[in-house]
């Protein structure tokens, strides 16, 4: 890398939702073989908290409020480094009706915590264990890698 260069980051986030039984919402799409949390890419001109509110009604048609941070994961990248942000937000109730996104979004599926996590993507596994471990702890979780440290 030249020392002169500005380091690149991009910025993604994703949303920890939940029904009133406290089973989690993963989504499955196209072009990946396993599950994933709802959300997406930071837009120009976005915050953190617009793109998880932006990705959700567009990935699934919810219109929601993100609450606090729950997890920050550093994932290395062989072009750019990637910040994933994981927001909480009020659980919903799972009969809710949900427009996904026909060519982003191919299935939504409520999910035991434990199966959650097991289901995720591999890459995603640690994020998903930590935003649950830091909605139970109250601290927010920090992912260097995959290193766990906080919560």
């Amino acid at each position: 890398m030249n020392p002169h260069e500005a380091p690149v980051h991009r910025a993604a986030v994703g949303v920890l939702i939940t029904d009133f039984q406290g089973r989690i919402l993963l989504v499955s799409n196209p072009y990946r073989d396993a599950l994933i949390q709802v959300g997406g890419m930071v837009e120009p001109g976005e915050t953190l908290a617009e793109a998880a509110e932006r990705e959700t009604l567009e990935e699934i048609g919810l219109r929601i409020r993100v609450g606090r941070l729950l997890a920050v994961h550093h994932r290395i990248g062989r072009r750019a480094d990637t910040m994933l942000y994981v927001f909480d937000t009020d659980p919903i109730d799972s009969a809710t009706p949900l427009v996904l996104q026909e060519d982003e979004i191919s299935g939504a599926y409520w999910l035991e915590p434990e199966e959650a996590v097991a289901q995720h993507t591999e890459v995603g596994r640690p994020r998903l264990a930590g935003a649950l471990r830091a909605r139970e702890s109250g601290a927010t979780v920090y992912l260097d890698r995959d290193r766990v440290i906080g919560g």
